[in-house]
């Protein structure tokens, strides 16, 4: 019998290259279901196998990844991608309160003038939309690690910050249950979480202090550059 994929002679149960199975069963109600939730809800792979690695051995598990024990880990950005989605989808069903103008502040936007006007409108469009550019962070913190910790090529440093910053949206989305008002930008436990992460992952032994110091720099400068990049740009399209 032959691989299907390879067309490889099959001698054991799997191909020897692709790793295909040699015997395969009809796709079924059951199976299709079995599949969509196996990659979610098994501790042994999946979003559960990361969400328990990542917590309990952040750099163990982030390091084998780049080094090539991938298996069972889900992929870093479908990671990241799979928590903010969750996350956003939990805010559209908790109908996100917008923050409320009082009397007085809308009597001082009125007395403000034309520029001063587009400004305020402006903040307040790019500060409504700015969960939907979560995933840029990933960029931007990105660039600082690399900067600081030179031990990896900036792909591998999008790889260890998707898996960073995935991981501390969950943050985020236990918080939000709890608190229906708060925000994932101004999530103080996010910030803290991810802080932790970046020195977790980067901690060398011997430079501890250093390590921990150049964790809340990267993760502030990342935050200022998430929230300035998009006013900057929106005001030069202009």
């Amino acid at each position: 019998m032959s691989c299907i994929n390879c067309n490889i002679e099959l001698t054991g149960e799997f191909c020897p290259t692709c790793g295909e199975k040699k015997d395969f069963n009809r796709i079924t109600f059951s199976s299709l279901i079995e599949n969509v939730f196996s990659g979610f809800v098994n501790m042994d792979k999946g979003l559960l196998f990361n969400i328990k690695n990542l917590t309990l051995h952040p750099q163990k598990t982030i390091f084998q990844y780049i080094k090539g024990k991938r298996k069972y880990v889900l992929n870093p950005i479908s990671y990241a991608i799979i928590t903010i989605s969750v996350y956003l989808i939990l805010v559209a069903f908790l109908k996100e309160d917008k923050l409320v103008e009082t009397t007085e502040i809308s009597k001082k936007v009125k007395s403000l003038n034309k520029f001063e006007k587009y400004g305020y409108d402006a903040g307040g469009y790019i500060f409504s939309k700015l969960k939907f550019l979560w995933l840029l962070i990933i960029i931007y913190l990105s660039l600082f690690t690399k900067l600081i910790f030179k031990r990896f090529n900036f792909f591998e440093h999008i790889t260890i910050n998707a898996f960073i910053v995935g991981h501390s949206t969950i943050i985020a989305f236990f918080v939000k249950i709890i608190y229906h008002d708060e925000i994932l930008l101004f999530n103080f436990l996010v910030f803290i979480y991810m802080i932790y992460l970046v020195y977790k992952v980067f901690l060398n032994k011997k430079e501890k202090f250093f390590t921990l110091t150049m964790a809340v720099f990267s993760v502030v400068f990342a935050y200022l550059m998430f929230l300035i990049v998009p006013f900057l740009t929106m005001i030069i399209l202009k």
